[in-house]
């Protein structure tokens, strides 16, 4: 659907130009500057720039050696702080090693006692701490969410008794070791469970929810009793899976789980786009107040194997068709520039980082004999067969798997592409744009349709006007927060419902009037705001679908005295829903002052031809490398007042505007865009920029319809 729109806006902007210049997409392999990305908007300086390394204690012990740019011996964490990584994270299991033997499981061996000497080396460096509980003895994924084995008779209360006394023992010990424990992570990658309660035996009912919700805030307790200061996430997957990704937070949410942090790991083979990405994170949080986070993601800088292991992706094909990048340490850069810009666009800041999974996974030994002495020792493979006693399944003996996916070479060199993180920079909490920006006190008593404490069709400070067949009324059902939701349902089609409310202002100034609406795309919607000075501001829309919660928004200056009316009519089609919850009114505050852009004084790269320094031979791709001739900058001065549309920021808008929206949409890297700009772009008010601005845009230029 996205790819029409675009397809449509690019047609039409060709059509009023005559010509749109030479697009390049982000799924065209091209060069790339190693410049990094400065000024994005997160809005408490630097975001997490992390990496998760967990497996170097086993790597080292095995032998293997890390070194500086200069190729001279030196402590990785080390390294990576000088690389510009801010916070390392570490995965903890309960006790990887064979019940009778104590052979390792392998995986890197990750138990306390592994944390433990991490968390010192960080402290060393001036690196924060994320850590991972598992609540298992190996790994935990998806596809595995086993107790370890002394829980393994638990109840689900001893389990979340155990859970709490581990979590909060072992974070006494990595604080004694000096770390700034940053996060924590309550379970890994608990899309389908965690610690031996699965969604699946609960047939996913309400009764294996409050189990796993138990679970979760068994830990969550524990964090905040060591430190209330220190974030707490909980972790998911497949964030292509937009729909179950909206579940699982809307699931997590009414089971009452405390948590600060919505995580998910994005690997491009699988997961989807970059624009899904931004868009998923983006509702959750706007519909439930959470951060949220990359906890994982890596890309290939080879397909060459560097010992007798299987590697993860071990050919093109496995690249997938979601993203392409060249396979080299350029692609590496290209990619997770991109994947910050994703991050950062999830709108109020509200994106805090990514993390890099295992950027050091390096061969132990090209000779497998070797290395399979040295993998059962230290546990420095994948798996290695004493793992079969606790998951029948870890088949994978031996073999890093990932060494191909590494930011060193397979030598322990850093690749260009590690020095990425070094020019990624946040603004610093400048400016707040103004579509999106920090308001006053909501004007409204009865935002969020709790006033009554039940159903009704006369709810407080609203007039409702009902023309579904069966409902538009409030009522505990589909909601935002709270109890209640003002909520539609209607077999037959349906038009001019309307839920409308006042307020007297006291100060001139510009508000937002607002709401927060989900339901089917036949439910249409129009968000009206009056003065009764005589302006009047209309924005319309449609749903995404059930649970995927937009915040359409009008802005309207007002005069101190004059009453703003707020309405919203509704139409919709056979079997119509969606609910409509958390509505505002209130006075938009003056944005701060734009910090400078972060500029570094070591570029990783020259503009003009990027080189790649490793050892080994670098895979690239055989795509032709298409660049632009002419690439489209903007103004580096702003305007003082948003002027919607004006993406270029030259004062009006217009075609040019359109055609560089275009481009941007497409993730053309000739385009730079300004943060004003990017204020100007959002033409539909939703805090991002979508194909849907490009539309309206063209729309306003033919004078077909107005801002």
């Amino acid at each position: 659907m996205k790819l029409q729109k675009l397809t449509a806006a690019l047609a039409a902007a060709i059509l009023l130009t005559g010509s749109c210049g030479m697009l390049r997409t982000a799924n065209a392999a091209e060069s790339v500057t190693f410049s990094g990305v400065t000024g994005l908007p997160f809005e408490n300086g630097d975001p997490f720039k992390g990496a998760d390394i967990s497996s170097v204690i086993a790597l080292e012990q095995s032998g293997v050696k890390f070194y500086d740019r200069s190729g001279k011996e030196q402590d990785i964490f080390v390294t990576l702080a000088d690389a510009g990584i801010n916070c390392i994270r570490v995965r903890i299991w309960n006790d990887p090693t064979a019940a009778n033997s104590g052979v390792t499981y392998g995986g890197g061996a990750n138990d306390a006692a592994h944390a433990e000497e991490i968390a010192k080396r960080c402290a060393a460096a001036g690196l924060k701490l994320f850590v991972d509980f598992h609540y298992s003895d190996f790994w935990a994924d998806p596809a595995k969410q086993k107790a370890p084995k002394a829980w393994a008779s638990y109840s689900v209360q001893q389990k979340a008794d155990a859970i709490y006394r581990y979590t909060a023992e072992t974070l006494e010990k990595l604080g004694k070791t000096g770390a700034e424990i940053a996060m924590v992570q309550i379970g890994n990658e608990t899309t389908a469970g965690m610690c031996g309660v699965l969604l699946s035996d609960g047939n996913w009912g309400d009764g294996v929810w409050g189990d796993l919700a138990k679970l979760w805030n068994a830990g969550a307790k524990a964090v905040r009793e060591y430190d209330p200061d220190v974030l707490v996430a909980l972790h998911f997957t497949n964030p292509e899976k937009t729909s179950n990704m909206q579940y699982l937070a809307k699931m997590v949410h009414q089971n009452h789980v405390d948590y600060d942090v919505f995580a998910t790991s994005y690997y491009p083979y699988w997961h989807g786009t970059l624009q899904n990405l931004t868009s998923v994170l983006g509702n959750i949080a706007a519909a439930y107040g959470k951060k949220t986070l990359v906890a994982e993601t890596s890309w290939a800088y080879t397909m060459k194997n560097y010992d007798p292991g299987v590697n993860t992706i071990g050919s093109e094909k496995d690249l997938g068709s979601n993203v392409k990048y060249p396979v080299s340490a350029e692609g590496q850069a290209a990619y997770l520039n991109d994947l910050f810009r994703a991050v950062a666009a999830v709108p109020n800041g509200m994106g805090i980082g990514v993390f890099y999974w295992e950027p050091a996974w390096l061969p132990v030994s090209s000779d497998y004999g070797t290395a399979m002495q040295l993998w059962k020792q230290y546990g420095g493979g994948w798996a290695y067969e004493a793992a079969q006693e606790y998951d029948p399944d870890a088949k994978d003996f031996g073999g890093s798997g990932w060494e191909n996916q590494a930011l060193f070479s397979a030598d322990g060199k850093p690749l260009d592409s590690l020095y990425v993180f070094r020019n990624i920079h946040g603004n610093g909490g400048g400016t707040v744009p103004p579509e999106s920006g920090k308001t006053g006190k909501n004007l409204l008593n009865n935002a969020g349709f709790e006033a009554d404490g039940g159903w009704t069709n006369t709810p407080s400070g609203w007039a409702l006007r009902s023309t579904a067949k069966d409902h538009f009324d409030v009522r505990k059902e589909d909601v935002r927060s709270g109890d209640y939701a003002l909520h539609w349902y209607s077999t037959a089609a349906f038009s001019g419902s309307t839920a409308e409310t006042s307020v007297r202002v006291n100060e001139s100034g510009t508000y937002r009037c607002a709401v927060n609406m989900q339901g089917d795309e036949s439910s249409r919607y129009t968000l009206t705001a009056e003065t009764s000075g005589g302006k009047r501001e209309t924005r319309t829309g449609s749903g995404q679908g059930w649970s995927m919660w937009t915040a359409p928004e009008v802005q309207i200056e007002a005069n101190a005295g004059e009453t703003i009316t707020l309405r919203l009519e509704v139409s919709g089609g056979d079997g119509a829903y969606g609910s409509v919850d958390d509505c505002s009114i209130a006075m938009l505050m003056q944005p701060q002052t734009t910090a400078a852009p972060v500029t570094t004084t070591e570029p990783v790269t020259t503009t003009t031809e990027p080189v790649i320094t490793t050892t080994e031979p670098v895979t690239t791709t055989t795509e032709s490398v298409t660049t632009t001739t002419e690439p489209v900058t903007t103004e580096t001065t702003s305007p003082a007042q948003t002027v919607r549309g004006d993406a270029n920021c030259d004062g009006h808008a217009d075609v040019t505007d359109a055609v560089l929206l275009c481009r941007f949409c497409l993730e053309d890297r000739g385009v730079s865009i300004t943060d004003q700009g990017q204020r100007n772009a959002d033409c539909d008010l939703d805090g991002q920029i979508t194909t849907d601005d490009v539309s309206l845009l063209l729309r306003v230029i033919a004078r077909l319809e107005t801002f």
